[in-house]
This record gives C-alpha cells, structure tokens and sequence, in this order.
C-alpha cells in the first residue's frame, strides 16, 4: 500500500518554490475521455480530415485545467477548503494529441491579504516534446491552512 501524502500547507508555499516536473500524455484515450466528460465534440480533436487544416489533432484546451492542479499536487493533497479565485491560461502554440507534456509549476506570490486570507498564486507552464510551450497558467487560490 502507498505511503499517504502529506497535505501541501501555506507554510510549504513560498515565493520562488518549484515542483517536481510531471509529465503528462495527452493520449487519444485521456481526450477522449475529457471529451466525453465536457460534452465537446469538435471535430478538431478527433477527425483526421478535420484536424488536417489545423497541422494534426489537437488536444482540448480544457485539460489545462487537468494539468496544471495535478503539477503542484503530484507528491502533497490539497487540504479541504480551499478556494480557486482566479484561472487565466494563454496557449502560445497548440497541445496536440500523442504529444508528452513536460508540466513544471511553481509558486510566485504567498501572502496573507488584508482581511487575513492565505494566499498563493501558482505560475504552470507547460511544454512539448520539442520543449515549446505550449500552455501558460495563473492560478490565484485562497488557501485553507
């Protein structure tokens, strides 16, 4: 049986903190099922002849979300009570199905706010094979502990 994983506290979430790279397939399986989850059925993600205009399959821009929280919680839990304030994504190049992302998060701001709230806002970047990035996101929390 696994180890069980400590929770990642405020404590731990310094300015300047990095993770341990995690590495994500964005295989046609893994689409396939956010897909199915979402209810996005854009034949860019899953019709070859489609996809053709566009350079190839492409992965869902939604499975940033998928991502970007597993990268900072590969090795921690997320204590109960948490809040996600803020989400802002950029895509500088297109996630492409069969591509192997190389998701690196760390944090760049911990602060207690005026009305003694912990905060921490994360900056995840991730990037192809090829190592361009192809995802950037902020996520501004409010933490629980």
């Amino acid at each position: 049986m696994d180890e069980p994983k400590p929770e990642l506290v405020f404590s731990d979430l310094e300015a300047g903190r990095g993770f341990r790279p995690l590495y994500f397939d964005l295989t046609p399986e893994r689409v396939e099922e956010f897909m199915a989850t979402v209810g996005d059925r854009h034949p860019c993600y899953w019709d070859e002849n489609e996809a053709e205009a566009v350079g190839g399959l492409l992965a869902p821009p939604g499975l940033a979300a998928v991502f970007a929280r597993l990268s900072y919680l590969q090795d921690h839990t997320m204590p109960s009570g948490g809040v996600l304030a803020k989400q802002e994504f950029e895509f500088p190049a297109p996630m492409r199905v069969g591509d192997r992302l190389t998701v690196q998060a760390s944090v760049f701001e911990s602060y207690v706010d005026e009305k003694g709230r912990l905060r921490v806002n994360f900056l995840i970047e991730a990037a192809d094979g090829n190592g361009v990035v192809v995802c950037r996101v902020r996520l501004y929390a409010i933490w629980p502990k």
